[in-house]
């Protein structure tokens, strides 16, 4: 007997499903991440085959054909919480900072003029893709999927330094996490073409797609970047091993003190 995909949650409910095998004869990687999306939802658990653990979250150290997603699923009340944080402090933070958007669009002109935005495609949770704005900090058609440090970034123009620097460059992405494409904490999102180089030096770093990606994160809070993928992706699997609502409070007070001392740091120069 088979069922469609499609009807994939109504079996794992139906059938009181504590553990899916997911074994696919020729595995796509929509159709893969969408079945372990919904055994995530309704906190089933996960195994694989061994042969698909490159594109997997899995301890790594398992021994047999058939090996478990390292996965624990949020509670439903935490994932309840964050998501109301998320819409809470987004809509906090574009209602109070909404003054400044006509001065940014002004500055963004005044320094070189070009498009206001900054639009990328991101990797979303599961595999999935987004397209996340910003307010344009680097010269027009300048973007490369190698990642470098904004010290060494000669693309970056006068007043998009400022924004970075404030981190008021982020603001538009909270129309993103309102839309429920992004939260305030997570593994920061990747540019798409920079996934494949990031993958490249880490075997690893797909484990960052079993989470909603976050404008802030444990790696963040840390002044750790893509230029440094090794303790970038230490930094997202522990977050994502130990995340809870209390964890994001905790992460998300730290940035905003960090930005707070960026910004008066600025003020001082």
């Amino acid at each position: 007997m088979s069922w469609g995909l499609s009807r994939l949650d109504e079996i794992l409910i139906e059938y009181d499903v504590g553990t899916a095998v997911l074994a696919f004869a020729h595995p796509d990687r929509a159709e893969f991440f969408g079945a372990l999306d919904t055994c995530y939802e309704h906190g089933v658990a996960a195994k694989v085959h061994r042969d698909h653990v490159d594109v997997v979250l899995t301890s790594g150290g398992a021994e047999g054909e058939l090996v478990d997603i390292d996965l624990e699923p949020w509670d439903w009340q935490d994932h309840l919480m964050k998501r109301a944080f998320d819409l809470t402090f987004a809509g906090i933070a574009l209602l109070v900072l909404s003054p400044l958007l006509v001065g940014i669009a002004v500055g963004i002109k005044l320094d070189g003029g070009g498009p206001i935005f900054y639009r990328q495609t991101r990797t979303a949770a599961f595999g999935d893709t987004f397209t996340v704005a910003k307010f344009r900090t680097m010269v027009p058609e300048s973007e490369d999927a190698k990642p470098v440090d904004d010290t060494e970034n000669n693309h970056i123009t006068r007043f998009g330094r400022v924004l970075r620097r404030t981190h008021l460059d982020e603001i538009p992405q909270f129309l993103a996490i309102l839309e429920g494409r992004m939260s305030v904490v997570g593994p920061r999102a990747a540019w798409v073409d920079e996934e494949t180089l990031l993958e490249n030096q880490t075997d690893q770093w797909r484990r960052r797609w079993f989470v909603k990606p976050g404008l802030t994160g444990l790696a963040q809070i840390n002044d750790v970047t893509s230029t440094s993928p090794e303790s970038k992706i230490r930094y997202d699997i522990e977050y994502i091993r130990n995340q809870s609502f209390w964890f994001d409070l905790k992460i998300v007070l730290r940035q905003v003190w960090k930005v707070l001392a960026d910004v008066a740091e600025l003020l001082r120069k």
